[in-house]
Order: C-alpha cells, then sequence, then structure tokens
C-alpha cells in the first residue's frame, strides 16, 4: 500500500511539471551571429551579405515553441552588425502567462508596478548580465496585450548611433 501511494506521488509530480511546456525565446543567445541564427532556423539567408544596419526577421512562434499554447503572434529578431541584439513580440490572442514563463527563464523581475483594477498595466523588468528583458502587459476587462522584449545592453547605444549615421 506504501509503495502504491509512493508511485502515485512520484507519477502525479512528474506529470503535473510538464503540464506547462515553456518555452525560450532565444533560440540563440543575445549577442550571437547571424550565422547561428540561420542554421537554427528555417530562414534562408547569407550571413555576408546580412547588412551592418539594423535588420529584423519574422519568426511564427509554432516555429520556436514546442507548446501548442505559443502560437498566433510571430517573434521579431533584430540584429545589428549581424549581431542578435533584439527579440520582441505582442501577443493579443492568447491566454500564455507570460509572466511564468519569464520568470521561469530569468528568475524573479528586479522591478515591477502592477495595477490593481480591473483595466491597466503591469511592467516587470529583468536586469541580467548581458539583457534586459521586458515585460508590459495592458489589460481591460474585454483584452488583454502582452508585449515583450529581450534586448542586449548594448542595444540602446547601438541603435542610437544608427540613427545618427542616418541623421547625417
Amino acid at each position: 500500500m506504501m509503495k502504491t501511494c509512493l508511485n502515485l506521488i512520484v507519477f502525479f509530480f512528474l506529470f503535473t511539471n510538464c503540464a506547462f511546456a515553456y518555452c525560450d525565446f532565444e533560440i540563440i543567445k543575445m549577442q550571437r551571429g547571424v550565422n547561428e541564427f540561420f542554421s537554427q532556423t528555417d530562414v534562408i539567408g547569407d550571413a555576408e551579405n546580412t547588412p551592418d544596419a539594423p535588420v529584423s526577421f519574422r519568426i511564427p512562434t509554432e516555429e520556436v515553441c514546442k507548446d501548442s499554447n505559443f502560437k498566433m503572434f510571430p517573434v521579431h529578431y533584430t540584429f545589428i552588425n549581424k549581431n542578435l541584439h533584439q527579440i520582441s513580440f505582442e501577443d493579443r490572442l492568447t491566454t500564455i502567462n507570460h509572466l511564468e514563463n519569464l520568470t521561469y527563464y530569468y528568475g524573479k523581475p528586479n522591478e515591477l508596478a502592477e495595477d490593481d483594477g480591473a483595466s491597466g498595466m503591469k511592467f516587470y523588468h529583468w536586469e541580467l548580465t548581458f539583457k534586459h528583458v521586458f515585460l508590459l502587459i495592458h489589460f481591460t476587462p474585454d483584452e488583454t496585450i502582452q508585449n515583450i522584449e529581450i534586448v542586449s545592453k548594448k542595444y540602446s547605444t547601438l541603435i542610437d548611433k544608427y540613427n545618427e549615421e542616418l541623421e547625417k
């Protein structure tokens, strides 16, 4: 009897922990090259002909995530100087708990601000060694929009430098 109970408990924990398959949107790590991106995705490209200027590739979430709940929104991968510096997407259609997903990969956010009402915003920020992760949730009783952005710590400097070059 004791052995049966123990087996049931082990079986329960094995399958309840697997009930939500999280999604790591960093199919390559920040500041890695476009060659690695091409080799990890179905995107067809030539790294040598990829410009140094910011260039983005959109990939359907279904190709990035193994969990079938992650669908219906494209993920944007932005490269500057042929290195990944930004991952971003907006989710308007799913009921995915992106806070839970991001917390699984990055730990507890360093900062947060949450409105308590029926409508408002929730803001979460993770400051990590080489990157920042942002989650902004706009919510009303009728709709929830979740914006996620993962950026290298060099992103804002590089994009400012690029914009200055354009203004000359």
